[in-house]
């Protein structure tokens, strides 16, 4: 699976209502983690609790080839964020702060950022 098809499944899973700058968040988001951790677009996705959408296997339900409007906006919000757009600022954590506590999320190295529907943070074992 390259890495474009990986991000798309899960910007779509995790970000499909999304506005436009909440998909590339999403996507940003992963590729920062992905880099502060030294490993793949698709191990980060994978990890163990890290992503609903991979979790209750969302992931693998993303008509990839589609002209569907959602996965086609997810796959343009991919391409972006791996030419390297980062509206987030190298954060590496988001959670959707209206539907789960994100309480570890407040933990976090601030300053905090809001796009659309969730909340990002860089990791402090980052720092």
């Amino acid at each position: 699976m390259t890495d474009l098809e990986a991000l798309t499944r899960i910007i779509w899973g995790e970000a499909e209502s999304e506005i436009f700058e909440g998909k590339l968040s999403v996507g940003a988001s992963i590729i920062n983690q992905a880099q502060a951790e030294n490993r793949t677009i698709l191990q980060v996705i994978e990890t163990p609790g890290q992503f609903e959408a991979y979790a209750n296997r969302r992931f693998w339900q993303a008509p990839y080839d589609t002209q569907d409007p959602a996965v086609v906006q997810a796959k343009q919000a991919a391409t972006r964020a791996l030419q390297g757009e980062d509206p987030v600022y190298e954060k590496t954590h988001f959670c959707a702060f209206q539907k789960s506590p994100c309480r570890w999320h407040y933990l976090q190295t601030p300053p905090l950022q809001f796009v659309g529907q969730h909340l990002f943070v860089r990791s402090r074992a980052y720092e």
